[in-house]
């Protein structure tokens, strides 16, 4: 009797990974939208643009520029420091433990306030 439904929950998970994909997994409780991604300083990973929706202390106000335009104004930004790619093409990502990182030296004007975090 388990193989039907075994067999349904693949098709079905099947179907929706051809149909736009499975919800991003959501491992923790900070809840973040990511807005666009960056490469990485010196080339190494990228830097993940997100818009926290649930700890509103966290992030800033802020208006990005993308590729000199205007991207959009979101209420709560940070930058998620991502040197191995582990949140390459994902919507959301969600953590519950990060370490606040200093903006570099390099880094534009508009974006040195925006905080920056390394997650685990």
């Amino acid at each position: 009797m388990a193989r039907p439904t075994l067999l349904l929950t693949f098709l079905l998970c099947a179907l929706a990974g051809m149909l736009g994909g499975c919800a991003d997994e959501c491992n923790g409780h900070i809840e973040s939208t990511v807005l666009y991604f960056k490469e990485g300083p010196n080339h190494k990973g990228q830097l993940v643009y997100a818009n926290v929706a649930n700890k509103p202390d966290l992030g800033i106000k802020q208006t990005l520029m993308r590729e000199d335009k205007e991207f959009g104004t979101f209420g709560n930004v940070v930058i998620i420091v991502d040197s191995q790619n582990k949140f390459k093409g994902r919507r959301t990502i969600c953590f519950d433990t990060f370490t606040a990182q200093k903006s570099p030296v390099a880094t534009q004007l508009d974006e040195e306030r925006i905080p920056r975090l390394v997650l685990p």
